[in-house]
């Protein structure tokens, strides 16, 4: 890796030579995670430090003021749902003076789609990575309606999905698991490249998979008869096409938090955005957010729902990007052809977006890979100092809301370049470490 524009770094320097043997570590725990779906609980009984009158939300943080649209009005569901207000002008004035705290999802081991908005009793997926012994965690979706608190709708309908899925759903899946002693996750995804998913815009092959084996255990369960948990728990993985998606962020979420602090690497650990600012982690950086303004919602190019058009749309936060720093979603765009209208265009022009991101990323993933590359590993762990060298920023596949609420399709997400090159610029500022030598763990 050749120094950077702006730096003194030189090609072959010590601090490059420091830098890559960093990243060799990090990028080696990023692609070494073993993660296993163990089980459902409520938030409050497994999130590190989460509280009853804590608010997990997606995205770097941001003053409670400055929240405006669908990420603020799931916040103050939230606090409805949780029964700490009234109504929701009692749930303003406890948020604003802090009675109701909001957090950054990320602090706590967890991951939130779209608003990513998470309380005290919401069910949460717990994923153990068995190469660290790390959790990670991300809410239950409330089902397939496109009105949800995940996309910044709140009504008695949503609050009521919250409640079946929080009472009688998870409960359910909590005790399938613990029957089969968790669901390895690796091998269904695997599986589902190969059947034309991404694992973020795209994750119908991967829901199937999952459904077929939580339904195999719930009918050896129901030998004595099915009861209402389990109908309701069939009936729940038939509609919740979003819940693979959780399932996997938080997978990505434990690899990621794996491969954070190492010393002078130049590995993305987190990338995410709230209503306003796209936000970056590096490895080597620590828990330090750098962010940037989102782009306009009207650059956004991807297939949208109902007539909508680009001028209807509008940010509601988001870390399912946690899937594109483990070299899923749109790192993986050859590996999902049926998305080529909601991102390259077409099928060539899919293959030539992944093999653009091969030049922005450190490793090819050794068990992730696509059979239209000729089963070539997903491009993974990207490199802040490739971003900034060449100006190639990450492919994200995103999803799409509305500025009222609500799901509106898929879209294909470019962030700002300027937190890649800030992070560079910050790694190329301190002093040189000394390089791995043999022998030291990973």
């Amino acid at each position: 890796m050749t120094g950077l524009p702006g730096t003194a770094a030189a090609p072959g320097s010590a601090r490059d030579a420091a830098c890559d043997a960093a990243n060799e570590r990090a990028v080696a725990r990023l692609t070494g995670s073993r993660p296993v779906l163990e089980t459902v609980a409520p938030a409050v009984e497994v999130v590190p430090g989460m509280t009853d009158r804590t608010v997990l939300v997606s995205g770097p943080p941001l003053a409670w003021r400055r929240y405006a649209g669908g990420q603020r009005r799931a916040i103050i569901g939230a606090a409805l749902y949780e029964g700490l207000a009234g109504d929701e002008a009692e749930a303003e004035a406890l948020l604003a003076d802090g009675f109701v705290t909001v957090r950054p999802s990320h602090d706590h081991a967890t991951v939130g789609s779209l608003t990513g908005v998470c309380s005290a009793s919401m069910p949460v997926l717990v994923v153990r990575d068995e190469a660290t012994g790390r959790r990670a965690f991300c809410r239950m979706n409330e089902g397939a309606d496109r009105a949800s608190l995940t996309f910044g709708v709140w009504d008695d309908g949503v609050e009521a999905r919250l409640r079946h899925v929080a009472e009688i759903v998870s409960p359910a899946l909590a005790e399938v698991l613990g029957r089969m002693g968790g669901l390895p996750v690796g091998p269904i995804v695997r599986r589902a490249l190969a059947m034309g998913d991404d694992l973020h815009s795209r994750h119908k092959a991967a829901g199937t998979l999952l459904r077929a084996e939580v339904l195999d255990a719930v009918l050896d369960l129901s030998r004595q008869g099915v009861t209402r948990r389990y109908r309701a728990l069939a009936a729940y993985l038939r509609s919740a096409e979003y819940l693979f998606l959780h399932v996997v962020m938080a997978a990505a979420k434990a690899a990621a938090d794996g491969a954070a602090g190492v010393p002078g690497s130049s590995l993305v650990t987190a990338m995410n955005l709230n209503e306003r600012e796209f936000g970056l982690r590096v490895s080597g950086l620590g828990d330090r957010w750098l962010t940037a303004p989102l782009p306009p919602v009207t650059t956004l190019r991807g297939r949208l729902h109902d007539g909508w058009s680009t001028d209807d749309l509008a940010y509601v936060g988001g870390e399912s990007l946690i899937t594109e720093t483990v070299g899923l979603g749109g790192m993986a765009a050859a590996a999902a052809m049926p998305l080529q209208d909601h991102s390259a265009g077409s099928p060539d022009g899919m293959i030539r977006a992944t093999e653009r991101m091969y030049r922005i990323t450190l490793r090819e993933h050794p068990d992730y890979r696509i059979p239209a590359l000729a089963y070539r590993g997903v491009p993974c762990g990207i490199d802040v100092r490739r971003v900034a060298e060449t100006g190639v920023v990450p492919d994200i596949h995103l999803g799409a809301t509305l500025r009222d609420g609500g799901h509106a399709g898929a879209v294909l997400f470019r962030p700002p370049l300027e937190p890649f090159r800030q992070a560079a610029d910050l790694l190329s500022a301190e002093p040189p470490l000394a390089p791995a030598q043999p022998g030291d763990p990973l």
